[in-house]
């Protein structure tokens, strides 16, 4: 990056931002000490590295008044381009973009760049031995935080984590089923307390261990001591039977507990992880599930296909995922053309037979306050104002995203109707009500939230509200700390599934709402879902549900704003694909026609 950044140097000195390939100037070593703020001795070193990797010819001038010369080999909009290039082809992505953003002028290098990216991913077809195999390149403009079902926090781990591992039971939102899994059948007593399950035979996790009673026992067990612990908080023991057989026994009735074994966070991991071994086995986690994770670094990671699945084998050789920068602009992130769940926009060359993907997320973006910190948020008649300051329709238009103005956790049919609160007047009145006193409160997000935050900040300003915004990793909002510290936090949830996503909100000690909850509210709310768990009856359950949403509503506990609407654009000769609710596909369901294939042997040809 140093050697690239002292070629665009000379060249902005000598030639200006327009030069062509060996285009010569007068030089001196005086000349290049000055510009480059350096001795003379470092000089001659910079310009033989630069002559080394051929980007410039240095003539030294010969006899007195001959002065030196130096003559480029390359011209600046062509390296701009060549070495951004270089960058991605290492993996270096956030480097690329990094080094293209010092050149705002440059724009047509950028535009240039991205159309060039766009050909990097989609389908691949991977000649070995004589062997087509299929591989999916795709960028994600995220990484995972953890592969470590017990630590799960975010949809895009939990996504990988599905690909990876396998659970004792499945939910199929379409159907609104339970549908088996690794354990085949399952059973309870009258009281449902008493659940045991029964295993298929002859599941192998990744690194060949035979998956047998020990396994489920042992991912319980573990989940106990873990972030996700609300999961098993009922249960009073787990035992293996015999090798296929497990049973666990509840303190109190539990109807959803199979719903809850459903959660990615259960996934079953193999009871010969030792302490030890751990931290280096979650950078490539062994599981049970479709595909096997081999590589993972800071750029990318890897997947090959599970050949001996149980479940039958997924049509895909393999997958790589390509992490992009978060804080690529969205104006450059318009102009991906090929197929990215949840990160597509209309692609350039989406005419004609290509198929348009779209649905709704399961999920929406919400401002949560904190109530066991002081601040202005302490005031009800301030947390409104900020509610009815935010125009949700205005807010969607300005981030560029398609959606639905928010008024719950999951999108309902009101949804699409645009209904939604704004009252500036009225905002200002409830500010005066509360007292205010023009003191700034927190916000802290991550930066892929940045645009909505930045437009909520001036929102609140127009008002008399300062908004100091704090960004945080990813790694970062799943700490505890990070949620106390904050008077609000602005995230966007996705659940994969409905009710129990919504009680892991409530119930999962790192959960930002959870943390942001007053006591007195924390503890009405536990009465709810003990009743929601004892409950059989599935609508019983969604309407006591709705009665925690509505008192959160009520006391602006929560600030719903959008549902988004996740837009895909699948070249036709992909089939199998289904955005799921998590927002991703399901890689083992992908399959390619011929046409795809000799399409991709001509463009390579």
């Amino acid at each position: 990056m140093l050697t690239a950044e002292r070629y665009i140097t000379l060249l902005n000195h000598f030639a200006g931002p327009v030069s062509g390939e060996q285009d010569e100037y007068e030089a001196t070593l005086e000349d290049l000490t000055e510009l480059f703020h350096c001795t003379e001795r470092n000089v001659k070193l910079i310009v033989r590295k630069l002559q080394e990797e051929e980007l410039i010819c240095w003539l030294p001038g010969r006899g007195r008044g001959n002065r030196s010369r130096i003559r480029f080999m390359v011209n600046r909009d062509l390296f701009l381009l060549e070495f951004a290039k270089r960058l991605a082809q290492k993996g270096e992505y956030r480097s690329a973009f990094e080094f293209l953003h010092q050149f705002e002028e440059d724009k047509t290098i950028l535009d240039q760049f991205i159309k060039w990216l766009n050909d990097q991913f989609g389908v691949e077809k991977i000649t070995a031995d004589a062997q087509g195999k299929d591989v999916f390149r795709l960028p994600v403009y995220r990484s995972p935080v953890s592969l470590d079902p017990s630590m799960l926090f975010f949809g895009f781990d939990s996504h990988l984590v599905r690909q990876l591992f396998d659970r004792l039971v499945e939910y199929d939102s379409e159907r609104e089923e339970i549908m088996p899994r690794i354990a085949h059948h399952w059973e309870h007593n009258d009281s449902g307390t008493e659940w045991t399950f029964y295993l298929r035979k002859g599941i192998q996790f990744h690194h060949g261990k035979v998956l047998a009673a020990e396994d489920v026992v042992f991912t319980l067990e573990r989940l106990r001591t873990s972030m996700n612990s609300w999961l098993v908080n009922m249960m009073n023991s787990v035992e293996a039977i015999d090798t296929r057989t497990v049973k666990v026994t509840l303190r109190q009735p539990n109807w959803l507990f199979p719903r809850l074994m459903c959660s990615s966070c259960a996934s079953i991991v193999p009871s010969d992880l030792s302490a030890k071994e751990e931290r280096s086995y979650w950078r490539l986690p062994s599981g049970t599930g479709p595909f096997k994770i081999v590589h993972w670094c800071n750029n990318r990671i890897e997947l090959v296909v599970n050949e001996g699945y149980f479940m039958g084998r997924p049509y895909l050789d393999g997958v790589k995922l390509i992490f992009m920068p978060e804080n690529i602009p969205n104006a450059s992130k318009l102009k991906w053309e090929h197929l990215v769940a949840n990160e597509s926009h209309t692609p350039a060359k989406a005419e004609g037979d290509w198929q348009r993907i779209e649905t709704l997320s399961k999920g929406c973006s919400l401002i949560s306050w904190n109530r066991n910190k002081e601040g202005p948020q302490q005031s009800l008649s301030f947390r409104q104002a900020v509610n009815l300051i935010i125009d949700r329709s205005a807010l969607i238009q300005h981030s560029g995203k398609s959606g639905y103005p928010a008024r719950s956790f999951l999108p309902r049919e009101e949804a699409a109707l645009g209904v939604h609160w704004h009252d500036a007047s009225a905002a200002k009145r409830l500010l005066e009500q509360s007292g205010y006193d023009g003191t700034p409160f927190v916000l802290i997000t991550g930066e892929s939230e940045c645009e909505d935050a930045e437009w909520i900040r001036q929102q609140c300003a127009s008002i008399g509200i300062p908004v100091i915004i704090r960004y945080e990793e990813k790694s970062s909002l799943t700490k505890t700390e990070t949620s106390q510290e904050a008077d609000a936090l602005l995230m966007c949830l996705v659940f994969a599934d409905d009710e129990v996503c919504e009680l892991e909100s409530f119930l999962q000690e790192n959960s930002m709402i959870y943390q942001h909850l007053d006591p007195g509210l924390r503890q009405w709310i536990f009465g709810i879902t003990n009743e929601i768990f004892a409950t059989p009856s599935k609508g019983r359950r969604s309407a006591l549900l709705q009665q925690i949403e509505y008192r959160l509503q009520d006391e602006a506990q929560l600030l719903f704003l959008v549902h988004q609407k996740l837009n895909t654009y699948v070249h036709p000769s992909i089939r199998g694909l289904v955005i799921n609710n998590l927002g991703w596909m399901d890689f083992k369901d992908i399959w390619l026609t011929k046409r795809n294939e000799s399409e991709l042997d001509a463009r390579r040809a």
